[in-house]
C-alpha cells in the first residue's frame, strides 16, 4: 500500500512533466531509497525470525526467555493482556511512516536528488 501510494505521488508530482510510459515509471519507482529500505524491513524480520527461533529451540537459552517474559511481563503493560497488540501497533507504524517518507525522498535522500530540483 505504500508503494502505491508513493508510486501515485510520484507520478502526479516528481515526473509529471517528464511524459514516463507505465514501465519507466515503474523502473523510475525500483530505483527509489524506499525500494531499498523495504528490502532490509524484509531481510530483517527474516534476521529475526532466525534469532527468535534460535531462542526458542535452544534448551540453554531457556533461561534466558523466562527471564525476558519475566522482566517484561512486569514493566511492560502491553506486553499481555487484551491490548498486547498494541505494541506491535506502535513500532509498526513508524515504520510505515519512515517507509513513505523515504519513498517520497523527505528523509534519506540519496545527494544526487537533493540537488536535481
Amino acid at each position: 500500500m505504500i508503494r502505491l501510494l508513493v508510486d501515485r505521488w510520484l507520478r502526479k508530482h516528481k515526473f509529471r512533466a517528464h511524459n514516463l510510459t507505465h514501465d519507466e515509471l515503474v523502473a523510475e519507482g525500483d530505483k527509489s531509497s524506499g525500494v531499498l529500505l523495504a528490502s532490509g524491513y524484509i531481510a530483517g524480520g527474516a534476521l529475526a525470525g532466525i534469532v527468535i527461533a534460535m531462542m526458542a529451540g535452544l534448551p540453554s537459552l531457556a533461561p534466558m526467555n523466562e527471564r525476558l517474559a519475566a522482566w517484561a511481563t512486569a514493566h511492560n503493560p502491553f506486553f499481555t493482556g487484551p491490548h498486547a497488540d498494541l505494541l506491535a501497533l506502535i513500532p509498526f507504524t513508524a515504520l510505515c511512516l519512515l517507509l513513505y517518507l523515504v519513498g517520497r525522498d523527505l528523509l534519506l535522500a540519496p545527494r544526487s536528488a537533493k540537488f536535481r530540483a
